[in-house]
């Protein structure tokens, strides 16, 4: 994404005469991963029953004024059990170059800071058979990962998206481990190609603007 992508960006707005200071640039969130035939995104354990599957309309968004991130939606699990995401993320970093934070690659692409977005603070809940799972405001990612966005960033393949380990509490505040969120993203749009190529492009850009103000910010 950075700057080869930031100046496609730019090149496609004055082409098209469409704004490319958007402010939040969202995209479907969708599942990455079978383990044993189970599809999942959320991953809270072992079995199939544990594993949620994305629905449609769970949604990744990227604020480029304040700098967060937000996931929200439903996933399912094999027994038809649903889980309600309300996530949002803050501390946005574009390299993790000497910062003391670490990329997860298990199946997915290299660390990338050329092509990748980092956040490194999480807060929100997760609610699942009518009991709401938060993420642990003093130490939201185990081991001092970060969630991770863009290409290769989901950890399981070399694809467009996003994963983050998450250290989540019950309803009473006591530990109940790492879960886990791995999904493959697409812009959206109503716009069909090649336009949709176009708001795409504008999408990435879109994202760029982040460390633009970072960068003005300092």
């Amino acid at each position: 994404m950075k700057k080869t992508i930031a100046a496609i960006g730019a090149a496609m707005a004055m082409a098209t005469a469409v704004p490319a200071q958007a402010e939040i640039i969202n995209y479907d969130a969708a599942d990455t991963h079978f383990t044993n035939g189970c599809s999942h995104g959320l991953y809270t354990g072992g079995s199939c029953e544990r594993r949620y599957s994305f629905q449609d309309g769970t949604v990744f968004s990227i604020d480029t004024e304040t700098g967060t991130a937000t996931l929200t939606g439903t996933a399912l699990n094999s027994l038809g059990q649903m889980a309600t995401l309300d996530l949002t993320f803050s501390g946005f970093l574009d390299s993790l170059d000497g910062t003391g934070f670490d990329y997860k690659q298990n199946g997915g692409g290299p660390y990338d800071p050329a092509n990748q977005d980092y956040w490194t603070s999480g807060m929100g809940t997760i609610t699942i058979g009518g009991r709401t799972y938060s993420i642990n405001p003093n130490d939201p990612f185990p081991g001092d990962t970060v969630l991770q966005f863009g290409d290769g960033a989901n950890a399981l393949n070399d694809a467009f998206g996003g994963s983050a380990w998450l250290n989540m509490l019950n309803p009473y505040g006591y530990s109940v481990g790492i879960w886990d969120i791995n999904f493959n993203l697409t812009p959206i749009t109503s716009v069909p190609a090649p336009a949709g190529m176009l708001l795409f492009g504008l999408g990435l850009f879109g994202a760029a603007q982040i460390r633009r103000r970072k960068k003005l910010a300092a």
